[in-house]
Order: C-alpha cells, then structure tokens, then sequence
C-alpha cells in the first residue's frame, strides 16, 4: 500500500472553510520549504490530483520563465474558469474588463478622447458576436507585448491561448462588469471608464507604474474570487472529501492556488503583493488558500507583519515560532496564537521519506535491505533516492561493505553535488570546504570561533537559506546527511586525493583551539585514532556518562578517508591494532573503549552498510564499560546500549 501523502492530508484539513452557522475561516499562505530534491512539486502535483474536480483550484509553476503579475493571474484565472461539476461557471469580470483596458492602445494625451476611445472600443466589443474578434484582438496584443518584453516569450503561447478565453466572458455582461467595478477598492465611486483609463495609463507610457498596476489588477482578481466564491460554493453535498465532519455537515470549501518555485523569478514578488492585497481586505470574505513551494528561505517570511516564524536552522531557544514539519502542521497550529495569525504565511517543512516511502520510490523487486541502505544513505531525500536507485540496480548489499555508491569508481559524488541548485556557490569551492561546511559547531547560526577560511561564511549561509541546514531534536543543528557524505566523499576521492583532504581538516583542527572535542573531531577525521581514545580514556571516570556520551556522538561523526575497498571488520582491527601499538600497556577499559569508537566511527558512515553485527559490537562495548565504571550513572551507558542494538545510536 502507498504511503499517505503528509502535504495531502495537510491541504484537506485546510480545505474547510465554514459550515451553517458559522464564520468562514480565513486561509493563510502555506509554503511547503525543502531543499532541491525533496519533493515540493511532486507534492504538489499530489495535491492537485487529490483536489480533482471536488475543489476549486488552479496551478502557476514560476519555474516557466519569468512571468509578470498579470501573466500569473490570468493562468490562475483561467485554470479557476473551468468547468467544476454541480457548480456554476466561474466569471473573472472585474478582471478580464481590467486586464482588456491595460492592453488597450489609447493616445495619452487627451482625456477625453481617450476616455471616448475606450467606451467606444467596449461597446463594439460588446456589440460584435464574432469571438475571433476577441482572439484576434487580444493575440495581437500577446504579440506585441512579446515582442517589447512585456511577455517572455516562454509564457506568450499559453497566455495568446488563455486570455481570448478569459476576456470573452464579459462581452454578453459588459454592463454587469462595468457595475461590478464599485466593488474595487481603486474605483473609489466614480465614473467606470475614469477609472480603466487610470489603469490604462498605470500599464503604459511615462505613467507606467507597475507595481500600482499589479496592486489593481490584484484588487479586481480577489473581488471576483470572493464574488464567484458565493456565488458558486453552495453546502457542497457531492463533493467528495475528507474533512472533519463533512458527513454530518454541509459545508463550504476554500479555493485552492497552487504556486511551484516562488523562490524563482518573480514569485516572491508576487506572493508579496498577494498577502498585501489581502490583508488590506482582512476583515472581508476570503476563500483563497494558497500552497506555494520554495527551495530557500527569506527573511520577509520571518519578520512580515509580526515576526513570528524562525528560519529552520534557528534553534528553539530563540523568538518567534518554530516552523513545523508537514506531519505536525495544521490550521489550529497557525491560528492557534496571535502572534502567529498576524503574519499571512504559514511555512511547513517537508519531511524525509521513511523507509517505506523508500521502498515505494525504488519499486517493489528492491530487497528491503536496498531500500534500508538508501534511506540510510539519502537521509530520505526523494531525489537523492531516485539518483542512488541508479546505481544500486544489480548491486548486492553486504553488511560492513563501504564501496556500494563508489563501485569501484571515481565515485558519482561531483555530478550529484552539481545538481544542489545552490545559486552562489560553485561545486568545486563547496568541495574545497567541505570540513568547514560539514563540522558540526560551525553549522551553528551563529558559529562559535573564527571561521578563517575564504568564502566559509557565504558558504554556509547558502547552505542555511537553501535549507540544507535544519535545527532537530534537541535544537541540535545539522547538515543533511546526503549533502555531508557528498562533499567529504567528493573531497577525499578528489584529484589530490589524500592530501587536499589532510590539508583542510588539518586547517580545521587549527579553528579549535583548546577544545578538546573539537580537536578529538579533526583528529579522527585525519585518522590520528589513538589520540582520540586517549581522551576518552582521560574523561571517561571524570565526566558524567551522559555528557561523555554526548561528546562522544560529536566526535564519531567525524568523516573517513580510509580505502572503500577495505570492510568494517578489517578497519576495525587496524585501528584497534594501531592502538595497541601506542598503548601497549594497556588496561580493559582502554580496549573496550578502542573497540566502541572504531565501530561507532565506521557506523556513522552513511554511505557504509550497517549490519547488525556492528551494532552488537557497539552494544557489547557499552555493556562492558558499565561494568567496569565507578560512577553510579551507568544507566545511561544501558540506555545508549539498548538505542545502538538497534541501530539508532550513534
């Protein structure tokens, strides 16, 4: 069975927008963040299909070249105008007479013959029962703008195709629409044709002004939303849905826009004029949810209108709200505080694919351990599964085995690290600071020490905005496992090999000072191994085991150059070997402690196979050290013995 689609379930609860007897709610706008390859567009083509033709909806992708406001709405407007079973036909009068009187092509330089031109342009367009009248007019207009750059050329074919369509609903209700103009704000009571020309002169000659234009064409768009809304969205009986009580209920629901890569050209700016037309009407009937999708974080979304969402690699233990998973999102989590219902946005994080949803991407004859090691290796990532599933076909799974992704190979690392969408950073220079943008304390919003490499800072701060970066349990903050094991396999299988590798975590190491921890990091990473039990052995009966536990995990997270041909069972005894070559005199906690670090230090590999024997080697380590400590909290070492038997420690 398919795994329950979490942004699907999510939208539905959104969907209710009132039943008899009570206030409508007003919808926010949702934007489903992920870095490049989690999914947004899929789900969103998920929420389209379960939309079907029981809620209103229309979809704009701004991926498609660089679209002006007025291109967006009339797509969305057109997509909104089809026809929906048991409903009316929706009309965008107010919209269409708008966008008519923007591309008209009047003098601007008399009033009143400008004002007689347009009445008298509208009347024989009112009069003329011929639609290729209509198509010829407004597909020269297409034309033309396409030729100045009004309309990129990659929007122009389905906006000719669209908007002869959309325009043609006012012609038998030129009346109706003229009148239904009181209802915009920039109307302001006057005279119909007064106003189009004011629009008019917004869209074209020294008056232009286009952000006064989108604002407009904004108002009319919202107004005949709200307008068709009530005329349309009856009790909705046969409508097929899932909302809460909908059996028991008759009930309306909210129209739905669906808007993929607003962080693209020109969606921002109109998610910016969007929220602002619709706070100016906040107290008004408002039927529009929007669910947008966004590869990066921007700081409007944090500090617009009340400053109440923190960017996800932000700790929650500093102001504002934390930004929730898709699985925990709801609109009594957004609407549940003032201080979160006072800003339009509602941001919800795309979450990882289990290893079900795993199994279900790479097909159904993939053994389980394939899909095991995927989840393992991605970090659930939908489009790094789809890049592994590539390479795994044919490929039997070994536990201990470390060559899976590299077969043999170069390795794939440097074509999947180009496929990041990172904006102002190239591959190679990420690649380069690779033990700087993968260490676990300069990930940190706010890193501790300096950071003295060229480019580190702008480095990580792309990663943080691109949402790389996330703030987990525990406000532990970290980079995805797919981007890290990419850029420290790239570098340690790059053209200079094992030296450029050295030469960086050895530049790292010289950042830590006199942390012990920090340095323990480098030193691993640089396979300096004994130096690294030595300061365990040291700490072990002087720290309490949590804290020793928990600088323990940092430390085995360290990254691995050692040779991917070689097994885990052939590394450990190497390394167990080396340190007892530095120890000889050594005591049992020292061999017990060699043994628990070497297998942890491996396990943390994600690209490496985890097997159980690994985790009964790191399970018996732990057991043992309990018995041997003199503190009264082993407890914890119990604890942590129990987690790593089954594979969720380190």
């Amino acid at each position: 069975m398919a795994e329950p689609d979490r942004t699907v379930l999510f939208t539905r609860q959104l969907l209710w927008h009132g039943a008899a007897g009570e206030p409508p709610r007003k919808p926010p706008v949702v934007l489903l963040l992920g870095p490049v390859g989690s999914g947004k567009t899929h789900a969103l083509h998920r929420i389209d299909a379960d939309l079907g033709w029981g809620v209103v909806h229309s979809r704009f992708d701004f991926g498609d070249g660089d679209p002006s406001p007025a291109d967006v709405l009339t797509r969305l407007a057109y997509g909104f105008s089809r026809s929906w079973r048991h409903r009316a036909k929706p009309r965008f009068l107010r919209f269409a007479l708008a966008l008519i009187a923007a591309r008209a092509d009047l003098g601007a330089t008399d009033y009143r013959d400008d004002k007689a031109t347009l009445r008298r342009l509208l009347e024989e367009f009112h009069r003329d029962r011929r639609p290729r009248w209509v198509d010829a007019t407004v597909g020269l207009g297409v034309r033309l703008a396409t030729a100045t750059g009004t309309v990129p050329a990659p929007v122009a074919d389905a906006f000719s195709a669209e908007l002869p369509k959309l325009v043609r609903a006012v012609r038998p209700r030129l009346a109706q629409a003229l009148r239904s103009l009181r209802d915009v704000e920039w109307f302001q009571g006057g005279d119909a044709y007064d106003a189009l020309i004011d629009l008019n002169r917004l869209a074209r000659g020294r008056e232009a002004d286009p952000e006064r234009l989108t604002a407009w064409l904004l108002e009319a768009f919202l107004a005949d939303v709200r307008e068709n809304h009530r005329r349309m969205s009856g009790p909705e009986r046969r409508s097929p849905c899932d909302c809460p009580d909908s059996r028991r209920k008759p009930h309306l629901h909210t129209w739905v826009a669906l808007l993929d890569n607003v962080d693209h050209s020109g969606g921002l700016a109109f998610l910016r004029a969007l929220t602002a037309a619709r706070e100016r009407h906040r107290g008004d009937h408002d039927p529009l949810l929007v669910v947008a999708s966004s590869g990066s974080w921007h700081g409007e979304w944090d500090d617009e209108l009340g400053r109440t969402w923190r960017p996800p690699w932000q700790p929650g233990t500093g102001a504002g709200r934390t930004v929730p998973a898709c699985g925990q999102a709801s609109y009594e989590h957004w609407a549940g505080e003032a201080d979160a219902r006072s800003s339009p946005y509602y941001p919800v994080l795309l979450e990882p694919l289990s290893v079900g949803g795993v199994a279900e991407l790479l097909g159904r004859d993939v053994p389980r351990t394939h899909a095991e090691f995927a989840h393992r290796a991605t970090g659930g990532l939908p489009g790094a599964v789809r890049q592994v599933a590539r390479v795994l076909r044919g490929t039997e799974i070994v536990p201990g085995a470390r060559d899976v992704l590299g077969a043999g190979g170069p390795g794939p690392w440097p074509s999947w690290l180009s496929e990041l969408g990172l904006s102002t950073v190239d591959a190679n220079e990420l690649v380069a600071a690779a033990p700087f943008a993968t260490a676990p304390w300069l990930v940190q919003p706010r890193a501790e020490g300096a950071v003295v490499r060229p480019r580190v800072g702008p480095i990580l701060t792309e990663l943080r905005a691109s949402l790389w970066v996330r703030a987990g349990e525990g406000d532990q903050v970290t980079l995805h496992p797919w981007l890290a094991g990419n850029l420290t396999s790239a570098l340690a299988r790059s053209d200079e090999g094992a030296a450029g590798y050295r030469a960086q975590f050895a530049a790292l190491q010289a950042t830590a000072g006199t942390d012990d921890v920090r340095r323990a990091y480098c030193l691993l990473a640089l396979g300096e191994f004994p130096a690294v039990v030595d300061l365990f052995e040291r700490e072990f009966p002087r720290l309490p085991h949590l804290i020793w536990l928990d600088r323990l995990t940092l430390v085995v997270h360290a990254p691995d150059d050692q040779p991917l041909d070689t097994g885990y069972d052939e590394l450990r005894e190497q390394l167990v070997k080396a340190d007892r070559e530095h120890q000889p005199d050594r005591t049992p906690l020292r061999s017990e402690l060699a043994r628990l670090l070497a297998a942890c230090w491996f396990a943390t590999n994600p690209f490496a196979v985890r097997g159980s024997a690994q985790n009964r080697d790191i399970e018996l380590a732990l057991v043992n050290l309990s018995r041997a400590s003199e503190r009264a909290d082993t407890a914890h070492l119990h604890t942590f013995a129990d987690r790593a038997a089954r594979g969720l420690w380190p």
